[in-house]
């Protein structure tokens, strides 16, 4: 086992060097894109702490999973909000 890994949880969709396991890879691709292209500053924002908390695994485990988490978190709740408002908007017109 990696000594990374043995010091506590990985960061949700990373392995032990940092990089993305392969399902993390197909829903960040959809949720970032989503994101970025409805709400640029914050789907920029979700992929950069996304890219810190990779380049910390290594480094600080703790600190990679807080940034990790909250891009994930980002990415949910502005794709959130870009389904309700697409929904609203049909449901209106």
């Amino acid at each position: 086992m990696d000594a990374v890994a043995a010091e506590g949880k990985l960061p949700l969709g990373l392995d032990a060097n940092g990089d993305m396991t392969r399902k993390s890879v197909i829903a960040a691709f959809i949720l970032g894109t989503l994101a970025v292209f409805t709400l640029f500053p914050i789907g920029i924002l979700a992929i950069v702490l996304s890219n810190m908390g990779m380049e910390r695994v290594k480094t600080d485990l703790p600190r990679a999973r807080k940034l990790v988490a909250w891009s994930w978190g980002i990415f949910a709740v502005t794709d959130v909000v870009v389904v309700i408002g697409l929904i609203t908007l049909l449901a209106l017109s």
